[in-house]
């Protein structure tokens, strides 16, 4: 039997880079990585990550792709970047508001849903961006709150505290990401390893038996 994963999301799940000229999504090493560990089962990533869109339109898609490509065993969804830079509101509830309907679609189809936190942008560093950095900071500790209330059907991958931008050394920050948005191949790859290490777990190694 197949263990069916689904990646959802924008450009950070369709793996952009290189200004658009090629891609190199994080799925392919999350897929060498847990194909190692379910050993004699087969790995299926379904990667459904498209550059620039927002939550809302996510939010349109979803069902369709969960109807099509389902079922899954579980679904990872990264979502939000592009909706920070929208808007100067400080309130980060009605974009939370959104990725957590994602999830509650997720669910539906699916026994267990992986909410991955927003990352650090390049932008957040200019004066008249702080917003956006608190406004991501809210909704990263409202998805932490979601996930535990959610219990054993949610799984938090925080990779914006295990891939940060700022705080990286310049070597690291070049070696792993592309530009104020993007990760390198590196970071992709880097991005893969992260979200295995949260949700290896999952996945027994009972195939021996």
């Amino acid at each position: 039997m197949a263990v069916r994963i689904l990646a959802f999301g924008d450009s950070l799940t369709e793996g952009w880079c290189d200004f658009g000229a090629k891609f190199h999504p994080y799925t392919r090493k999350l897929q060498s990585l847990i194909q190692a560990r379910a050993k004699s089962k087969s790995v299926d990533i379904v990667n459904r990550g498209v550059s620039g869109e927002m939550t809302e339109q996510m939010s349109t898609r979803l069902p369709l792709v969960l109807n099509k490509d389902g079922p899954f065993d579980l679904v990872i969804i990264l979502g939000g970047t592009n909706d920070l830079g929208m808007s100067l509101n400080k309130d980060g509830e009605p974009l939370f508001r959104r990725l957590r309907s994602l999830h509650e679609i997720a669910l539906r189809h699916s026994p267990l849903s992986v909410a991955v936190t927003v990352p650090e942008t390049g932008y957040e560093v200019m004066d008249r961006f702080t917003v956006v950095r608190e406004k991501r900071l809210q909704v990263n500790a409202l998805l932490k709150n979601y996930v535990q209330d959610c219990g054993s059907k949610m799984l938090l991958s925080d990779l914006s505290a295990k891939l940060p931008r700022k705080s990286l050394s310049e070597e690291d920050r070049i070696k792993f990401w592309a530009d104020d948005l993007h990760f390198s191949p590196a970071g992709y790859d880097k991005m893969g390893e992260i979200i295995f290490e949260d949700i290896k777990h999952h996945f027994t190694e009972t195939e021996d038996t």
